[in-house]
């Protein structure tokens, strides 16, 4: 098949479209938190809600991330291959994110939904949410730095 065949191209679209729309969508999610706080009640809940609804969705686009990646490797012709740098640690990279995701920030955002008990844990969680936020959104510009430059081609 190979990296100019129109197949490939229908692929890599995909898998490119899978980033922008699953990170895209929640790459900002701390702007949404940090809008909705200022809000204050009873905005902040709705605010909240509809960021965690639409980042439930983008979760699953996330999840097709790797599938179009591994069948753009697949479909190389041993151009990419699972030995180079940048593929195996993009991955390594992506699992760790995704488990950040359900680590983190999945947990505590539903805890955040579910009311705080009291400032002191909102506090807390907004902590937790903050720096796994950052995490994330560095580990998607490395990620991201991996697939332009290819270290290891």
């Amino acid at each position: 098949m190979g990296t100019a065949s129109g197949a490939f191209k229908v692929v890599l679209l995909l898998h490119v479209l899978s980033v922008v729309v699953g990170i895209g969508t929640v790459m900002l999610n701390g702007v949404y938190a940090a809008k909705a706080k200022k809000m204050g009640a009873p905005a902040v809940g709705s605010v909240m809600q509809a960021n965690f609804d639409v980042s439930s969705v983008a979760e699953k686009v996330i999840y097709t991330i790797p599938i179009f990646g591994l069948a753009l490797i697949g479909m190389s012709d041993k151009v990419y291959d699972f030995g180079q740098t940048w593929v195996w640690l993009s991955l390594v990279l992506y699992l760790a994110a995704i488990g950040i995701s359900h680590g983190v920030m999945i947990p505590n955002g539903k805890k955040m939904l579910a009311g705080p008990s009291g400032p002191d844990q909102a506090a807390a969680l907004e902590q937790k949410l903050a720096a796994g936020g950052m995490t994330l959104n560095l580990l998607v510009v490395v990620i991201i730095a991996l697939m332009i430059w290819k270290p290891g081609l």
